[in-house]
């Protein structure tokens, strides 16, 4: 029989996935990071219902104390996450400049009268 923390663990994976699932549904989270997240879920549940894993990784690695593992392992892919979110803001910021420099442009043409507004404008 599995001890309580572990079946706290697992559920909180559960609900992990059905929050994902919830915020997918309500378009608030972007298809992007659908992968990330139901992977932290699913890692969440297999650690609550397979604790022994942690135990046989720490042997293997010579860890004394193995829950260190995930605490090691929950760091490094918090880092991961992070470098990902700062190339996909660089990326936006890239394209933001991008696009206030062709608004400028038009807006520039439009006022030379190089080109004619649209119905919209006036």
């Amino acid at each position: 029989m599995l001890p309580v923390y572990n079946y706290f663990t697992a559920i909180l994976g559960i609900l992990t996935a059905g929050l994902i699932i919830y915020l997918i549904r309500r378009d608030s989270l972007s298809s992007n990071y659908v992968v990330w997240w139901f992977g932290v879920a699913a890692g969440l549940i297999f650690v609550g219902f397979f604790p022994k894993i942690v135990n046989f990784f720490g042997k293997l690695l010579g860890v004394g104390y193995p829950p260190v593992i995930l605490i090691a392992v929950s760091w490094c892919l918090v880092l991961i996450k992070l470098l990902f979110m700062d190339i996909d803001r660089s990326r936006q910021e890239r394209r933001i400049r991008i696009l206030a420099q062709k608004l400028a442009l038009y807006e520039q043409q439009a006022q030379s009268g190089q080109i004619k507004p649209g119905k919209d404008e006036k």
